[in-house]
């Protein structure tokens, strides 16, 4: 009988059940969002909103119930003298960084709050008018559009809860028999958000085929106030930008999924390659990859050429002793490349040609008005979320058409959150790289943990010329593989390796 399991008492029904309710929501947010017109309008936002909610109400009922009945769903941590220094001071500073990372989110959250409660305005979108606030506190956090930070209060505060209940279920899961295999929860998760990617890719692709260059509809189904024109938008998103981030996030994941789960059948199971499922992964790698191309985004295709790059060096020097598993992974790149230009490179070619030319869209004149409005507004910014808001004031004389993002994310957030609150996010971030490295040199599973790494970065990038950061069906994924990332894993037999 494996040594974990005197640690592992029976598990009471009410946590086991709070246990697959967790599961079950997690899944719906991952499948809901991108499909839900990407997540862009107040009914699926709130839809989302009230999912986490719902994920926090069954997170503090599994708190409650272990500690009234002492159920660990882990086993306990060893003491310093059962494990090397080493090793000690490694779960040490993972341990510090979960609590600083913690505490930075709850500031975060306090910092919106604050901002809302001690609002200088609110803006009314129907009319275009202000409504002005007396009594506000200059000296705290204020916002000047009370409307956008409520609605960005809610907005993470749920996020902040998925990050801590797929933490939590994670965590749950029975140890794995050997340092190479995935934690059992996380590898069901991978696979569902890579086909449900692989699946909306798909669509996106068919749809914008099927319309050529006439008036779209989303998911063919509706047509958009904005972005009308087939080749604005892609799949269920109206705006192809955020449909090419969000495959840029799916297709490194399922690549470093494929990789894994290949060298886990090859390397170490000794088994023939295709005896699992990871075959079904490569279709979805296919699709998602040319998807960005296809959507003829000018950012999301060079972002993709870009974790393409990445992916190729990394491939060099990884060590991967099954040759066929390395031309497996080159084929379906290769494949999804082919796609791409057969189907998008006539589109985006002359995009990125004048990509300077016509001022990315107009995007410098924001940049500029944006840089100009940070000196105005100080330290504590316009006020999170309110962004739409100030900026048509700023703009108006400028462009010819309403602007709610800055499309640049860093620019948004420096100028509405202000030096305090993008403070707070650098903190915050920060806490997370720093679990994300030490996981990353320090612990078996390398793999998911560099690719999981490769996808976040190809969104960083992008939130430089775009707002992927600002929509919540990007988010989302972007929150669980922030999860995945700071999450350590457990083995039969080895207590030293408890997540942490």
């Amino acid at each position: 009988m494996p040594r974990t399991s005197k640690h592992r008492p029976k598990q009471p029904k009410l946590h086991k059940w709070a246990d697959k309710c967790t599961e079950i929501l997690i899944y719906f947010m991952v499948i809901f969002s991108p499909w839900a017109f990407g997540t862009t309008e107040h009914w699926s936002i709130w839809t989302m909103n009230i999912t986490a909610y719902g994920l926090g109400v069954l997170l503090l009922s599994k708190w409650i119930i272990r500690w009234s009945t002492g159920f660990r769903p882990w086993p306990s941590a060893p003491s310093k003298n059962e494990i090397s220094p080493g090793q000690y001071r490694l779960g040490l500073i993972l341990k510090t960084c979960n609590l600083l990372t913690a505490i930075c989110m709850v500031l975060l959250l306090g910092y919106i709050l604050t901002s809302a409660i001690n609002a200088r305005a609110s803006f009314n979108l129907e009319t275009h008018e202000y409504t002005y606030f007396e009594g506000i506190n200059k000296s705290l956090p204020h916002s000047y559009d009370a409307r956008g930070t409520w609605f960005l209060f809610w907005q993470y505060l749920g996020l902040i809860i998925l990050f801590w209940s797929t933490r939590d279920w994670l965590a749950g899961a029975r140890p794995t028999r050997s340092t190479i295999s995935l934690n059992p929860r996380l590898k069901r998760l991978l696979f569902l958000i890579c086909l449900n990617g692989g699946a909306l890719a798909l669509e996106c692709i068919l749809q914008r085929i099927y319309y050529g260059d006439a008036r779209g509809k989303l998911l063919f189904l509706v047509e958009p106030v904005i972005n009308y024109g087939n080749i604005a938008q892609f799949g269920p998103f109206a705006y192809r930008s955020n449909a090419a981030s969000y495959l840029n996030l799916i297709w490194p994941l399922g690549l470093g999924l494929f990789i894994h789960l290949g060298r886990e059948n090859l390397d170490y199971g000794k088994r023939r390659f295709g005896n699992g499922p990871e075959l079904l992964l490569i279709p979805c790698i296919i699709l998602a990859a040319s998807g960005p191309i296809i959507s003829s985004a000018r950012g999301g295709a060079l972002v993709m050429i870009g974790i393409l790059i990445l992916v190729a060096v990394s491939l060099m020097f990884m060590k991967v002793r099954s040759k066929f598993l390395r031309f497996s992974v080159s084929m379906a790149l290769f494949v999804g490349l082919g796609t791409a230009y057969h189907l998008g490179w006539e589109k985006i070619e002359p995009r990125l040609i004048n990509i300077f030319s016509d001022n990315m869209s107009s995007r410098t004149q924001i940049y500029e008005t944006t840089l100009r409005m940070i000196d105005d507004y100080g330290k504590f910014g316009s006020g999170p979320g309110s962004f739409e808001a100030i900026t048509q004031f700023e703009l108006g004389d400028i462009l010819s058409r309403w602007e709610s993002w800055a499309h640049n994310d860093y620019l948004e957030f420096y100028l509405t959150f202000g030096k305090a609150g993008g403070s707070l996010m650098c903190c915050t971030l920060f806490f997370l790289t720093v679990s994300a490295t030490l996981i990353l040199f320090f612990k078996p599973i390398k793999t998911m943990t560099w690719f999981g790494l490769m996808s976040l970065l190809g969104v960083a990038i992008h939130a430089a010329g775009d707002f992927p950061l600002q929509t919540l069906s990007i988010l989302i994924p972007v929150c669980i593989l922030s999860t995945l990332l700071t999450v350590s894993q457990k083995y039969e037999g080895n207590t030293a390796s408890a997540l942490v």
